[in-house]
């Protein structure tokens, strides 16, 4: 009960720094458990701290000013108000957000930036395709019963199985990584 107090404490204390922590965490046990799965007969520790590192800086506070935006969209009924919430984040922030992380992930792999703009085209249409079945269950619940300094955390607890998917699919072997130096 300590650890829980101490962690509410510092969620309404340092938000911020407090989801970033819990992000880059989760992501990485994220990308351990995809690795895992693939049956990788070795652990690839930068792979992970890439993951980490995306998800407790990049990811985690463009969430925490995103559900900061989306808490100030006004009007109509709750059910309404609800629909516009959805539609903003899941038809102009998902594509964006989506695009952004394969995009980073690539350039942290060490690949050029046309490289990883390439990678990105490849798989940018199916990892938002298979993100729309997912992720609008979670922001309904998010928007809905979740409290605000809550809701970056939500986000990387279903992200633990996300990520997961997202290492499993955007993953490329060392070999195939073209350098930018």
């Amino acid at each position: 009960m300590r650890i829980l107090r101490f962690f509410q404490r510092q969620l309404a204390i340092r938000p911020l720094p407090t989801q970033m922590c819990i992000a880059g965490t989760i992501s990485g046990c994220g990308d351990g458990f995809a690795q895992y799965m693939s049956s990788n007969k070795e652990w690839d520790k930068w792979r992970t701290a890439r993951f980490s590192f995306l998800s407790s800086c990049f990811m985690a506070p463009t969430l925490f000013i995103w559900f900061r935006v989306l808490e100030k969209v006004k009007g109509g009924s709750r059910t309404l108000l609800l629909a516009k919430k959805l539609c903003i984040d899941q038809l102009c922030f998902s594509p964006l957000f989506n695009a952004a992380i394969l995009f980073n992930l690539r350039f942290l792999q060490h690949q050029s930036i046309g490289k990883s703009y390439e990678l990105l085209k490849e798989d940018w249409l199916n990892i938002y395709a298979t993100s729309l079945k997912v992720w609008p269950f979670v922001q309904i619940v998010n928007l809905c019963f979740i409290p605000l300094n809550y809701r970056v955390i939500l986000n990387q607890v279903v992200a633990l199985f996300w990520n997961s998917y997202l290492s499993y699919t955007t993953q490329r072997p060392i070999d195939h990584i073209e350098q930018f130096y």
